[in-house]
Formats: C-alpha cells, structure tokens, sequence
C-alpha cells in the first residue's frame, strides 16, 4: 500500500509526510499497519462499552460483524446507526438493517429458523495535506474504506446456529495526481460463525473472520504499460467468546472474548492475542449500564429504551479511554425495532 502511494507520489506529487503517515496508520492502532484494519476496530456502542466481547452476546445488527449466527435469535427487524467520534479528520459510521426469518411449516413439520442482514461500514479520512515536487500544497486529499456487508445464519436447533457474513471490500483514493485520477482497491472476504446455547444462562460464540479478504491493486489506467498489480491480504481472525447471565443475576450478563489475530492463514504465523472482557446491567428496565476491558483499554457506557411510534428504541453510548490507542474515543448508536 505505501510502496504504491510513494510510486504514485513520486510521479505527480508529494503527501505532507506527518499528516499522510498520521492519517494512513491512525486506523491501524497497534495493527503494524496491515491491511483492513478498519474491521479490527468494533463496532456500535453496546458492543464498545463491553470491552467489544461481543461474539456470544450479538443478538441485533452487530451479529453481521460480530457473530453471523447470532441473527436468528432476532424477535423483529431492526435498524442500526452509529457514529464514532474521531481525531485528525477521520470519521466512522455504520449503518444496518436485519431481520429474523420465521418461515411457515405444514403440519408435523419443523422448519428453520434464521436471520439476514445488510450493512454498509465506512472509515474515512480527509484533509490529508497534498503538496506538489516543489513542496507547494496543491489540494486537500482523502481515502476512504468501505465493507458493504450480507450476512446469513440458520437455526436448525433451539440451542445451535450458524451464519456466514459476505463482504465486497472497497478502498478508494480519488483526486490523485495531475489528471485527478482515482485509485481504488476491491476485495471479498467472508466470516463465518457459530453458536452454542448450552444452557439458558450461557451461550459459546466461536467466529473465524477475513478469509479470503484482500485489496487488489491495479495502477495499469494510471500508469499504462508501466503499472503493476499490488496484493494486501488481511489478517486473519478467530474468536472465541462466551457470554453467561447467571440465574442469581437476571440482569447482569459477563461476557469474554479471546480473539487471536493470524498474518495470513488462520493458525499459522500468529501476529496478536486480544482478551475482551465486558459487563452489563439492566436497570428499572430502561437503563443499561455496561463497562469493559478492550484489549488495554478501560471502557464504559450506558442505553436508554424508549419508544418512537408505539415502536421499540435505544440509544447507546460508549467511552474508550486510551490505553493502548492514540485518543479517547466516542461512539453513538441507534436502534430502532419495528
């Protein structure tokens, strides 16, 4: 990625270097820099303020990145929007929609359950300081980096599900260059993922994440004969995660996940181990209080249900303190159940 950005820099124009390096590796957070790792961050504010321990938990919309299997358990449809409060120009959003599945079955007949969902999750950075050979700003620059997400699970048993998450990847820089020519990488990957209801206090989540995930680059309709085709493979991901809601405790619910973080095949050259570690609890059934332990990082937050329209909502909010990360971070969520 870099070595095709200073290609391209040494053609047409050179990137502040604090401000471009700031920028590019802002996302990464401990990452080394490796590709996608704007999917290694979380996702939506619940999940956030429990430490991201998220792989048994995902019950809603979050179960399209956290656990796939997790969205038969779903009682309704469901929208989710969530924006993360970030530094030096970057913005992170997502926004989803997923539904349970509740086919009809003859008489004697036991059909399955399921879920799917759509989504679309954004990282983007602006601003990036574009200078000319003569060290002259000549324009602001971006990037941004898109997952447009398709998740699939059954439930072919009260206590067992699975799932499978397809993702279109899509990294874009536009406005390069003298022609203000883009330049763009695409990708699919898959997570696929499984869950286990033992008992109905517990639940085991096991996920396995960026198979097959990759940018591919090809800088052949910027350069003609003299461009290349450059290859990021993703990191790959396993996590396993288990959620209990103890009998004595209706309405705390802890949560672990272990998550291992492989450079390219699963299992093979580990690169980082993670622990997550949240807590929640409900409180006079309209208030959640949840805090959590993110992999160095002291986290905490609080929803509130109310309804809009005789509909069911709720709004999240989480905290991240620094840590092992540059910032403190902010993230808001919404969901909406009709």
């Amino acid at each position: 990625m870099l070595s095709l950005l200073n290609r391209i820099c040494g053609r047409n124009f050179a990137l502040s270097g604090f401000v471009f390096l700031m920028c590019l590796s802002s996302f990464a957070q401990a990452q080394g820099g490796r590709a996608g790792a704007f999917l290694r961050l979380g996702l939506g504010a619940r999940a956030k303020a429990m430490g991201d321990a998220y792989s048994a938990q995902a019950r809603g919309v979050e179960s399209t990145y956290y656990n796939p299997a997790g969205l038969p358990l779903l009682q309704s449809k469901q929208v989710l929007a969530s924006y993360r409060f970030l530094a030096l120009d970057r913005q992170f959003t997502y926004i989803g929609f997923a539904m349970p599945i509740k086919p009809k079955a003859g008489k004697g007949q036991k059909p399955f359950n399921g879920g799917l969902s759509l989504s679309w999750l954004r990282a983007g950075v602006s601003d990036i300081d574009g200078r000319n050979s003569d060290g002259q700003h000549f324009d602001d620059l971006s990037n941004s980096e898109n997952a447009f997400m398709f998740a699939f699970a059954l439930n072919p048993t009260p206590r067992f599900s699975f799932g499978l998450t397809v993702k279109v990847l899509w990294n874009r820089f536009p406005n390069l260059g003298i022609e203000n020519e883009t330049i763009s990488a695409s990708g699919v990957g898959f997570d696929f993922g499984v869950l286990f209801l033992p008992t109905d206090w517990a639940t085991v989540g096991v996920v396995v994440k960026e198979i097959n995930s990759k940018y591919r680059w090809n800088t052949q309709d910027l350069f003609d004969e003299d461009g290349s085709e450059t290859i990021n493979d993703f990191p790959k991901i396993a996590r396993y995660g288990v959620a209990i809601t103890p009998p004595q405790l209706k309405n705390v619910t802890f949560s672990v996940d272990y998550e291992q973080i492989y450079k390219e095949k699963l299992l093979a050259s580990k690169i980082d181990d993670r622990i997550h570690i949240g807590v929640e609890t409900v409180v006079l059934q309209e208030f959640l209080l949840a805090a959590g332990f993110d992999d160095g990082s002291i986290t905490a937050g609080a929803g509130y249900n109310f309804s809009v329209a005789g509909k069911k909502s709720r709004l999240n909010y989480a905290f991240t303190a620094p840590g092992d990360r540059p910032e403190e971070e902010h993230i808001f969520s919404w969901v909406f159940e009709f």
